[in-house]
């Protein structure tokens, strides 16, 4: 568990650098950015099959080309 201090308010700097929070600093718990429980299986699903979907079409394609090709030879 991260703790991480806020500011209500906006953030002065003092002549010497250092910030200064007119209403006060406050500490806050940390949530953590990315968990693995968060992610939805369908779409996690559907994001692998755009992205295969994105690679087999043009390669698809180009073996379908490169078969005529033989076929005309």
């Amino acid at each position: 568990m991260s703790v991480v201090v806020v500011c209500g308010d906006a953030v002065s700097v003092n002549s010497d650098g250092s910030p200064v929070c007119p209403t006060g600093w406050l500490t806050q718990i940390a949530t953590v950015p990315f968990d693995v429980s968060q992610i939805n299986p369908e779409v996690a699903t559907a994001m692998f099959g755009a992205g295969f979907a994105l690679f087999i079409t043009p390669w698809a394609a180009a073996w379908g080309v490169t078969q005529i090709l033989k076929l005309v030879r």
